[in-house]
């Protein structure tokens, strides 16, 4: 990628790159899966400490990372435009996984909705933020998305139960719990290929954006 391409990307994208703001969502996703998959009954008359703790250790964290790489990198003003398609993108996402979400409770099927929609949704972001920049970068996007497309077929091509081999109680759960892994490397690499390409500024923040 030459110059022009990376710094065109790297301000386009800048925000997505702060990888490390997904971390915190990736540990919660974790640990409420294995709080759930320790759960026996129905929710009525749990203990909720566990998760209650994990969101708010998650917001803690959420505030340090913003804080951290607003004085390492400073911040990029963002467009209109970039924001209601980003908003627009999120929307769409969140209303198909909750619909992809309801229907593999719902009919149980041989294969996981939401899987699929998680994967075609990292297609679509990996489509969006590479649009201006042709070449290989952060190709954990499309690596992604095929680990997740082939897990939630895993049933229809015969390996049934195959959570169960990892400790988990149901495919749902084995799902969930694999896009929390996921968000956790692909975010640490995100911020990996962020400080590889734009070393953190020495000068003092005044918190202006750029």
């Amino acid at each position: 990628m030459n110059d022009i391409k990376k710094i065109r990307f790297v301000a386009t994208n800048f925000s997505n790159l702060q990888g490390l703001r997904s971390v915190p969502l990736g540990l919660c996703i974790v640990l409420i899966c294995l709080w759930g998959n320790g759960q026996d009954g129905p929710a009525i008359g749990k203990d909720f400490l566990v998760p209650v703790a994990g969101i708010v250790g998650m917001l803690i964290l959420l505030f340090a990372i913003d804080r951290y790489y607003l004085h390492a990198f400073g911040r990029v003003q963002r467009t209109p435009e970039s924001r209601r398609l980003e908003w627009l993108i999120s929307i769409v996402g969140g209303i198909l996984a909750l619909g992809a979400f309801w229907l593999d409770v719902t009919i149980k099927l041989p294969v996981s909705l939401l899987g699929l929609v998680f994967a075609a949704g990292l297609l679509a972001d990996y489509i969006r933020i590479t649009w201006l920049v042709k070449g290989r970068v952060l190709l954990y996007y499309p690596l992604g998305a095929i680990m997740m497309a082939g897990m939630s077929i895993l049933p229809l091509l015969g390996f049934l139960n195959w959570w169960q081999a990892c400790g988990l109680k149901s495919q749902m759960l084995g799902i969930i719990m694999t896009v929390g892994v996921f968000t956790i490397i692909a975010s640490i690499w995100g911020h990996i290929f962020l400080v590889c390409t734009l070393p953190a500024r020495t000068e003092k923040n005044n918190d202006h954006p750029i």
